[in-house]
């Protein structure tokens, strides 16, 4: 999957719930476009609940709440946060990103926006500062996740909870065949985890382990076809940036494909299979004691 997950309405995500009426129309429509396909996939799998205000299933945001969100991006998942009216904290290299952000979740039901330019070594926050934390998908761009990590526990409440996902190794060596080089040094992805290597490093960090999993085996296909069909291409800016239509075929047959799997009764066990054979994305929720 893309670095991060993309932006959805309240309406989609009631109307994307596996189960839903958008079932069938995606199951009978032409051309699903990929990345609401992606969408779809990751709400099947528990992101993005606003029914039950979980984020991810397990990690429930409430207006309690302090999040904070180092290496944010376009905040897709603060904004999920912001929906909830909690107190929002996030954190970006790339001062564009925040100032947009800053704007857009001024305007939103979030009790309180702060929003700051910052690598995270360290942060500019005190002691025990949030109660729920995300780093989704920026460990792998760092070059001292070690360091990353005990910041995020220094800020972190006792009783925190952590919402922490990273690449998954399996398809990471998938795509390393073909993927731009650009995709694998700095500043994309300089570390690559395997399930012991992230469990550990949480582990070691202080942090406990309540879950583990993974997703994703969509995007896997998908990131692995979009390097083959775009080798000629000078991609600019992030990979998601890149994910735009017009699609070529290859990749719009296979979102197709996808989402008629997602219509069909019967196929969870199967795409959950998928998910864990070979996944995008590990998935920890970790807590402070």
């Amino acid at each position: 999957m893309p670095s991060k997950h993309q932006q959805m309405t309240s309406t989609t995500a009631r109307s994307s719930r596996p189960g839903g009426k958008n079932k069938r129309k995606l199951a009978h429509n032409n051309n699903v476009d990929p990345r609401f396909c992606g969408l779809r996939d990751a709400v099947r799998r528990g992101w993005y609940n606003l029914e039950t205000g979980e984020l991810f299933a397990g990690f429930k945001v409430t207006r309690d709440d302090i999040v904070l969100d180092v290496g944010c991006g376009e905040g897709n998942a603060i904004l999920f946060c912001a929906k909830q009216g909690a107190h929002l904290v996030f954190s970006d290299v790339d001062e564009a990103k925040i100032k947009a952000l800053i704007a857009k979740a001024s305007s939103t039901a979030a009790r309180k926006v702060e929003g700051f330019v910052s690598d995270s070594t360290p942060l500019p926050l005190a002691d025990q500062y949030a109660t729920k934390i995300l780093a989704t998908e920026m460990l792998e761009h760092t070059a001292n996740p070690e360091l990353i990590l005990a910041e995020l526990v220094r800020v972190g409440k006792p009783g925190a909870k952590y919402l922490i996902t990273v690449p998954d190794a399996r398809s990471e060596m998938l795509q390393k065949p073909v993927a731009h080089s650009d995709y694998f040094a700095a500043p994309n992805h300089i570390q690559i985890f395997s399930k012991e290597r992230f469990v550990g490093l949480v582990e070691s960090s202080g942090l406990q382990v309540e879950k583990y999993d993974t997703w994703g085996f969509y995007w896997t296909v998908f990131m692995s076809l979009f390097w083959i069909v775009h080798r000629k291409d000078h991609l600019k800016g992030s990979v998601l940036d890149n994910i735009r239509p017009p699609y070529h075929p290859v990749l719009q047959s296979w979102s197709n494909t996808w989402a008629g799997l997602m219509a069909l009764d019967g196929a969870e066990k199967l795409l959950e299979s998928f998910d864990q054979c070979l996944p995008k994305t590990q998935v920890i929720i970790a807590r402070k004691d």
